[in-house]
């Protein structure tokens, strides 16, 4: 099989998704993205990318690119052979015209939020777009798959059709978000640590997170967030120079991971997830993790392997983390018990067998359509 994955590159839950999912697929894998600067191909990791520049983003979730970028996708496609199209959500505006003039076998999983907070007419903006769009793209895809099954119903409400939807959940890969040795609390002089990683946008709510941080009266807590996007500049800005808080901006999983080894508690907040790949990387790490309650949050936390705001408020959230940082013993029982439930319920052997099973599925029934149509 030739496959090609349509994604985010670097950024968020569905390029790290893709990455885990591609190395269990026995296929050759082309990754097409559409939101940076980047042009052309490039090899890293064992991947092979093709990028189409980005002009500008709405919300760091929807990307711009030039008019008539999808031809140069569409000639991309052909050279490598490609079987079928497996599109990572609605998010270039190159997607529009390449599922319009293409005949290839067609997937579409949604990773993006499904509920959004914010202010009456952002909230109504956000909610029809994303609804338009996603229906829009299912109606011309094969099938489309639902890392939520929770959200099926909602999907179904929005006008997609309930026999094109597949469950297959997001998997967590065990043997590298794994807790371990790290000397990261001693470079940055300090005996408490909290972590957030994720975009840095409206929507991972990490402003209330700040805010929550400078409330905090346990001495020698450093809080370190790490990740980039549109709202970087503002949030240093609230941080307000304070020397216990640490920006590292984007950083490798190699790097990434000295930091969760070495941290106290994971704080995530966001204000929606369609799934929270986050919290389970945490969660694999060996961390208690303090979220909102968006996703399946209650399905990995439960009721002892962490904490689920209920008001996802800044003095909530500043309870909760001295509550961890108090009882650290309870903390760390925490943290054990959340490894071992994701490391026994998910699995990325299992997720990349299913989507590539149904990879199979879908180019032989769209390919005997196209034989009864001649």
């Amino acid at each position: 099989m030739n496959i090609a994955e349509i994604t985010t590159y670097r950024e968020g839950g569905a390029y790290t998704h893709v990455a885990e999912l591609v190395k269990g697929i026995k296929a050759n894998i082309l990754i097409i993205s559409g939101n940076t600067k980047k042009l052309g191909y490039h090899e890293e990791d064992g991947l092979t990318f093709f990028h189409i520049p980005a002009k500008l983003s709405i919300w760091d979730w929807y990307f711009i690119n030039s008019i008539g970028s999808y031809k140069k996708v569409e000639k991309i496609l052909k050279k490598h052979k490609i079987d079928l199209v497996h599109i990572h959500g609605p998010l270039f505006t190159f997607c529009d015209g390449l599922i319009r003039k293409i005949k290839t076998p067609r997937i579409m999983t949604i990773h993006y939020i499904l509920k959004f907070k914010g202010n009456r007419i952002l909230t109504f903006l956000y909610n029809r777009f994303i609804r338009w769009i996603t229906r829009y793209v299912a109606k011309k895809v094969d099938k489309v798959i639902c890392v939520n099954e929770e959200h099926i119903p909602i999907f179904t409400s929005w006008g997609i059709e309930r026999k094109k939807i597949v469950f297959i959940p997001n998997g967590i890969n065990t043997e590298k978000f794994s807790p371990g040795k790290s000397d990261i609390k001693r470079k940055l002089k300090c005996k408490n640590m909290v972590i957030f990683w994720g975009r840095l946008n409206y929507q991972k709510n990490v402003q209330t997170l700040l805010k929550a941080f400078n409330k905090i009266k346990i001495p020698n807590t450093n809080l370190v967030i790490i990740g980039r996007g549109s709202e970087e500049k503002k949030l240093k800005a609230l941080a307000n120079k304070n020397e216990n808080i640490v920006f590292t901006g984007y950083l490798p999983d190699d790097i990434l991971l000295k930091y969760a080894r070495g941290a106290d508690i994971a704080v995530l907040p966001s204000r929606g997830e369609s799934w929270g790949l986050v919290i389970g990387e945490a969660m694999a790490c060996g961390l208690p993790v303090i979220t909102s309650d968006v996703g399946i949050a209650k399905k990995l936390i439960g009721e002892d392997r962490g904490i689920i705001l209920k008001k996802n408020n800044e003095d909530e959230m500043t309870e909760k983390i001295e509550y961890l940082l108090i009882n650290k013993k309870l903390a760390e029982e925490m943290g054990k018990r959340a490894r071992k439930f994701v490391k026994d319920k998910y699995s990325w052997d299992i997720i990349s067998k299913k989507t590539g099973d149904l990879y199979k599925t879908v180019i032989k029934q769209k390919k005997n359509t196209m034989q009864i149509q001649e």
